[in-house]
């Protein structure tokens, strides 16, 4: 189960790694290139993070939109998981939390700093709860941090 979730998580952050070495704009040519979706930093998407009144750049509109998705994808996979029942179903349950913190990580890499911090308490919260799940089959754990990331992901991309 480690080694999936290890796997998972690595896939995760290589794809990561490697899109952020696109949209160099590097061109010899002297012609522009279009604007990658990477998240390249520029004094306005620095001062834009900085200031939360600030309205939120579309790199980060667009991460909330994903992450609100997956979250909704892994709690209704984790759902389907739980009616396995103990304990199978828990380490089907720990495998659908690793998997949706996996693809939460991919979306911290915004212009915005609380978009990114809040994601990575989601992801960190669902990688302890899939921690915990596959520690003991035969109890369930509270998802009390869990809840209060997420809420706290749709307060940030509410405030934006």
């Amino acid at each position: 189960m480690r080694t999936t979730r290890l796997a998972l998580c690595g896939t995760a952050i290589l794809a990561a790694t490697a899109l952020t070495g696109c949209g160099d704009n590097n061109d010899s040519t002297g012609a522009t290139a279009p604007p990658s979706r990477t998240a390249v930093v520029t004094p306005q998407a620095v001062a834009t993070s900085t200031y939360p009144d600030a309205a939120l750049q579309a790199d980060a509109k667009e991460a909330c939109t994903t992450i609100g998705e997956d979250i909704a994808s892994t709690r209704a996979k984790v759902a389907k998981a739980e009616k396995i029942g103990p304990p199978a179903g828990h380490s089907a349950v720990s495998a659908q939390y690793s998997a949706g913190a996996a693809g939460t990580y991919v979306n911290t890499f915004t212009s915005s700093d609380a978009v990114n911090n809040a994601a990575k308490q989601v992801a960190t919260a669902m990688t302890e709860l899939a921690d915990a799940y596959a520690k003991n089959p035969k109890q369930k754990p509270s998802t009390a941090d869990l809840d209060a990331a997420v809420k706290q992901v749709k307060a940030i991309c509410a405030a934006g």
